[in-house]
């Protein structure tokens, strides 16, 4: 996975929409209205222009800035000092029509074949983008003849979810058969692609693991008689259907390589071996591309440039689980940090209490007393868990701020808006511009401008008394004027405080003070993730009539978790979307809820106590031994009293991957990972380690762009200024803005106000479109600092659904210091995947200021862009680097540590006797400060070890393939990934669930393989018809019900809408008025009848989507009657929907003291159009035994969710 996005999330919690909340919580956490959510800037431009040139504080963290960077295996630099690396040749295809078709001297396989390729493709790429194929050229009714390995989306939408993909049609069969990988590519990153057909089966392999199968076609390729007609084409097609990346190592074969043989041939490549064999029809190492190829007509050839890219062996890369956010939310980082005392030694942090005062120093918002109480229980809590803080206080001197109110959580644009907003419900805003009263019709027109303010007229409807009630000369403004456009307003947002007093959030946590409408609301707070973390827009607001008063001092410990890193204990019940929520914690977990093991599942409740049921709790009857007594919990002072291990390690990581500037303290960040074995003779062993947490190579000076630079001396920067002509939304979101600093949309393809969108003001009654051809709108993005570039990266999150993947960026515009404007063209783009753009040093030779990025699409939405320099950077020439200690027990023969001093991350022991244990750790050195040691490594000489090709069980490996890499279904750490399975030794790994084979262990799991699983000792009967409320013979028949359900179904929730695709497999009531149906609550049913009556022993219904609308998150529920033979009927009751629990099962319940009924029918009925069922089951026993049935409680019947 590319670094940037492993410690920033790119989809892994939730978008916030404009209409709430995407992931069942707010965009901050709330504490009994102690509330985190975002605030943001608010802008009050007039139309015309929006710009902001607003300095958004260079982020000094972790993996939040050069740490984003794509792993630069191809091209890693080679400082003095460092082993030198032989480079290869590789082929770099621009996508404008430089493809290549390879000579005719050279007969092509046609029974059977092998392509294998090195490559490494851009981000953002044609749809689909051919990478190689074989074409028919004598055909002009079926272009899809022969086979494609290429890149393609598999989404309905044509931008997203971008896959690797393998193609045939044989010239007999009647439609082309696809296959593609497993997930989404990954930009930008070395990969090794295999695709194989023997005449039975295609075969997709990517890193030496098989991803995708099918047996659909079958027999020869094509004839003899039609060989003259096939071309084999790299790089693209005639279509122009052209790729954008780098290509290598390319060989084809006229035989089905095995998986074994295609992961020896990875090897050699790797080594530069040649492998002539008889079956090898072409192996290029692409050094002489004019032998062997010929490019388009008017066409033009592939760069040919130097590769690098198996420098190191270790794979540095640390994803976070789904439902987190960054690298402390690895489980194997935070596990270090559970685990090493040394990792939580003490650290002191600087705060600032931000105290207004008025112009005689008098009338402070809290007294001296009110601070050293906090300080003083802010220490008691924290100083147990070595974390001291060290107080400051700014004492700001300036009676207009001081006199006005400061909103913490109002969005001033909704005052005066004829909504009643209830955070902006005050006095001082004129209860929400009079939105929250009753305006009585008055005299207006008598009182208007009568040089007084009225203030039964200084409400919206009358323009505030006509002007009158924002004249510092007529009236007493701090408490009289409430026009939110007013510069004399009485109220300021908490935001607009910020911007003035323009404090530096890189040295201190910054905490504000700002009131509420909600005397409930105590405070809010910036996450470790967000931009504005070490801002001036950061920091903590808290209510001052809570700050230091007893009883009250716990809620500051609970907001400086949050910045922290720590969620609320209740996260993962009451802060989910729904029941089918990813993050919805059922046990502690560190990948679920809070993401700490150690909190119980719990609900939101303020009792000092364990909660009784609710509504909201997902089917849990009881929660026992809860956190409640925890400083994240809602309880009051009295009861919360603690942190646990989880959080406190939580802590100390974000401290030190994020807060280390707050700290007076230099110590470098650590190594969080413990070193790893690659290499190993009878007397040597190599090792390899991860970089410091924080992910910077050089010694930090004030004043110069070193923590920028990454390996290679290359200058990584995002941008820090951003404009555009278009006008800003009055809220501030969307505006240019938000396209500084780092990427930090949660859900991509997802609308996020966090985005720059041209559509943000635009009147939606506007004729015209927003963006006309043929320049459309643009955003300009600015860089601190100029530098030659080598390569740009942009983040586009949304894209309208008309534009696919073409179109939607119609240039971007590099902006160079000599003046220049170099256009780079029309770009296609991927919402889930940042576009990457590489800059040839012929094209682009100077220095780079900034960028244009221009849209016809009026919805696009673009989250951050990135700026990367030629390696060497003058930026980067004075930095100092860190220095490396390996640490040795027993000590090296020298008697010191080895230090390594040119940002080399491998070392090689040359001094190993035996079969003596060795203990390794490594500290990172920068300047006189050294880190707190690694976690560490343990080996015995001669040894067996995770990559070495032989699974040590008691080692915990569960698999072994001679690789420390992930993503090729056996981890770095010799652990089997999710979906594979990996057999013999070395691990070979296949992608098991959809691979057409059904084995034991996937039997109760995988529909697609094994079909709907039936528990032994019962008798599932599918419906044999069925009757439906909404019928339509074309757009949604009731007989798709009929039978097992498809096995490539899967349920989906939060829909947009159902299109045609859903109703070739399920029914939902597609004739239904949507809005209609909404009003009157119209309810729906399906009626599923069972050819042969039996005695139930449970209802099973196969969802496809749970009845969850994107806008509206209610969870649906189902009623659900039997009806027996005699046409009675036997209510099961009311059940919750959920993707989580597919398919759902009821269980029956037979009353013994009646007679047993058999059942020939199940009613089942709701109220949500966007239910969708693909199958009904009907199960009984296959010996019927109704004592047992009868002693099946929920829970206790199979359901293949729980396996």
């Amino acid at each position: 996975m590319q670094l940037w996005s492993l410690l920033l999330p790119l989809a892994l919690l939730c978008t916030a929409l404009a209409s709430g909340p995407e992931c069942g919580m707010d965009e901050r956490s709330r504490r009994a209205r102690r509330d985190t959510r975002h605030s943001r800037q608010l802008l009050y431009t007039a139309p015309g222009t929006c710009a902001t040139r607003l300095a958004r504080g260079r982020r000094s963290t972790a993996g939040l800035e050069p740490g984003h960077v794509p792993r630069r295996r191809q091209q890693r630099e080679v400082e003095d000092g460092e082993e030198s690396l032989t480079p290869s040749r590789a082929l770099y295809f621009s996508g404008q029509g430089d493809q290549l078709r390879l000579k005719a001297d050279i007969e092509l396989p046609r029974d059977a074949f092998t392509l294998q390729v090195w490559l490494k493709a851009e981000g953002g790429q044609r749809s689909p983008a051919v990478i190689a194929g074989l074409y028919d050229k004598c055909s002009y009714t079926s272009r899809d003849r022969g086979w494609v390995l290429g890149i393609n989306t598999v989404s309905d939408q044509g931008n997203r979810d971008p896959r690797y993909f393998f193609s045939l049609k044989t010239d007999r069969a009647r439609k082309v058969t696809t296959i593609a990988a497993h997930r989404s590519y990954l930009p930008n990153q070395w990969v090794h692609l295999a695709a194989t057909y023997d005449g039975h089966l295609m075969k997709l392999y990517v890193n030496g693991a098989q991803v995708a199968t099918s047996g659909e076609q079958v027999g020869s390729i094509f004839s003899l008689l039609t060989l003259k007609c096939k071309v084999l084409m790299v790089g693209g097609n005639a279509l122009n259907q052209n790729y954008r990346g780098y290509v290598e190592h390319f060989s084809l074969w006229r035989t089905a390589r095995s998986q074994k043989e295609i992961l020896l041939d990875m090897g050699q490549a790797i080594h530069r071996q040649d492998t002539p064999l008889p079956q090898l029809v072409l192996q290029d190492s692409l050094l002489n591309v004019k032998n062997t190829w010929s490019p388009m007509k008017d066409g033009s050839s592939p760069q040919s440039k130097s590769s690098y890219h198996h420098g190191y062996l270790l794979d540095t890369s640390l994803e976070p689980p789904l439902c987190g956010q960054t690298v402390c939310d690895n489980t194997d980082i935070i596990a270090s940090y559970n685990k090493l005392p040394s990792f939580r030694r003490n650290k002191i942090v600087r705060y600032r209490v931000v105290n207004l005062y008025d112009d005689k120093h008098q009338n402070p918002t809290v007294s001296q007393q009110q601070i050293e109480f906090q300080h003083q229980h802010l220490n008691e809590a924290f100083s147990r868990y070595n974390i001291t803080w060290e107080l400051e206080v700014l004492e700001v001197k300036n009676s207009s701020l001081r006199h006005r109110l400061i909103l913490a959580n109002c969005d001033i644009s909704k005052i005066g808006d004829e909504n009643c907003d209830p955070e902006c419900n005050h006095t001082l805003t004129g209860y929400d511009g009079g939105d929250c009263r009753h305006v009585r019709h008055t005299l207006f027109n008598k009182k208007k401008q009568n040089g007084v303010c009225d203030m039964d007229c200084n409400y919206e409807r009358y323009n505030f008394d006509g002007g009158e009630c924002c004249n510092p000369e007529i009236t007493e403004v701090t408490k009289t004027c409430f026009d939110p456009y007013s510069p004399y307003r009485a109220y300021l947002d908490v935001n607009e405080l910020k911007n003035i007093l323009k404090l530096d959030g890189s040295t201190h946590l910054n905490i504000f003070f700002a009131n509420s409408s909600e005397e409930e609301l105590a405070g809010v707070a910036t996450w470790p993730w967000d931009k504005e973390a070490l801002m001036h827009l950061g920091g903590i607001v808290l209510n001052p009539s809570f700050y230091g008063i007893p009883g009250h001092t716990h809620t500051m410990i609970h907001e400086i978790g949050h910045s922290l890193g720590l969620y609320h204990v209740f996260r993962g019940i009451s802060e989910i979307l729904s029941c089918s929520d990813p993050c919805m914690e059922t046990e502690p977990s560190f990948e679920t809820g809070d993401l700490c093991s150690d909190t119980n599942p719990a609900p939101k409740h303020k009792l000092c106590g364990d909660p009784g049921p609710g509504n909201d709790t997902c089917g849990f009857h009881s929660f026992l031994n809860t956190p409640f007594s925890n400083f994240m919990s809602y309880a009051d002072d009295d009861c919360t009293n603690s942190f646990t291990p989880n959080q406190v390690a939580r802590m100390h990581c974000y401290l030190d991957l994020v807060y280390q500037t707050w700290q007076p303290a230099k110590k470098p960040a650590p190594i969080a990972i413990a070193p790893q074995i690659v290499a190993r003779t009878p007397a040597t062993v190599t090792l390899e380690w991860f970089p410091p947490i924080d992910g910077h190579f050089f010694e930090r000076e004030v004043g110069s762009a070193c923590d920028l630079c990454v390996e290679g001396r290359v200058l990584v920067q995002y941008a820090f200024s951003a404009s555009s002509p278009m006008p800003c939304d009055p809220s501030g979101h969307w505006s240019p803005r938000e396209a500084e600093g780092h990427p930090d949309v949660e859900q991509p393809c997802k609308s996020s106000v966090r985005t720059w969108s041209p559509n943000s003001a635009v009147n939606q009654h506007t004729v015209p479109p927003a963006c006309p051809e043929p320049q459309g709108c643009y955003l300009q993005l600015e860089f601190r600092y100029p530098l030659t570039p080598e390569s740009l990266t942009v983040w586009v999150t949304f894209v309208s659904p008309d534009w696919d993947s073409s179109g939607a960026v119609n240039d971007i515009k590099l902006l160079t210091v000599s003046g220049k404007n170099i256009s780079l063209g029309p770009q296609n783009v991927f919402c889930d995947i940042p576009l990457t753009i590489k800059l040839d040093a012929g094209q682009v030779g100077e220095e780079v200021y900034g960028i244009q990025i221009y849209t016809l699409d009026e919805h696009l939405e673009i989250d951050a862009a990135m700026l990367s320099s030629v390696p060497h950077s003058t930026l980067c020439a004075d930095c100092k680097p860190i220095q490396y200690k390996v640490v040795r027990d027993p000590p090296f023969q020298s008697g010191s540590p080895v230090v390594i001093s040119n940002l080399s991350r491998r070392f090689v022991d040359m001094e190993l006797s035996g079969s003596a244990t060795y203990t390794y750790q490594v500290v990172v050195v920068s300047g006189a400060e050294e880190s707190e040691p690694s976690p560490a490594l343990v080996y015995v000489s001669g040894s067996g070890y995770c990559g070495d090709g032989i699974i040590q069980t008691d080692l915990g490996e569960e698999c072994d393939d001679m690789n420390k890499i992930n993503g090729d279904g056996c981890s770095l750490f010799c652990l089997q990934e999710l979906s594979f399975n990996c057999i013999d030794e070395p691990s070979r790994c296949y992608f098991h669930d959809g691979d057409g084979v059904c084995e034991e262990f996937e039997q109760m799991t995988s529909i697609k393989d094994c079909g709907v699983y039936t528990p032994k000792g019962f008798l599932d009967q599918w419906a044999s018809n069925v009757s439906v409320s909404h019928h339509s013979d074309q757009q949604c028949p009731g007989w798709v019900v009929i039978g097992q359900p498809a096995a490539t179904q899967t349920c989906r929730t939060k829909v947009i809408d159902l299109n045609d695709g859903v109703s070739q497999y399920a029914w939902y009531p597609c004739t239904a008025n949507f809005q209609y149906s909404h009003m009157a609550q119209t309810i729906f049913w399906l009626k599923a009848y069972f050819s042969t009556p039996m005695v139930a022993a449970a209802v099973l219904v196969h969802l496809v989507t749970d009845g969850t609308y994107y806008l509206d998150q209610k969870q649906e529920t189902i009623g659900v009657q039997l009806f027996d033979t005699k046409e009675q009927s036997h209510d099961l009751g009311v059940h919750v929907l959920s993707c989580r629990n597919n398919p759902l099962i009821i269980p029956v319940i037979h009353d013994l003291s009646h007679p047993f009924y058999h059942t020939q029918a199940v009613l089942i009925s709701f109220s949500s159009q966007f239910v969708a069922i693909s199958g009904v089951a009907l199960r009984s026993f296959h010996n019927f035994d109704p004592i047992t049935v009868s002693s099946c409680q929920r829970g206790q019947t199979y359901s293949p969710a729980e396996q």
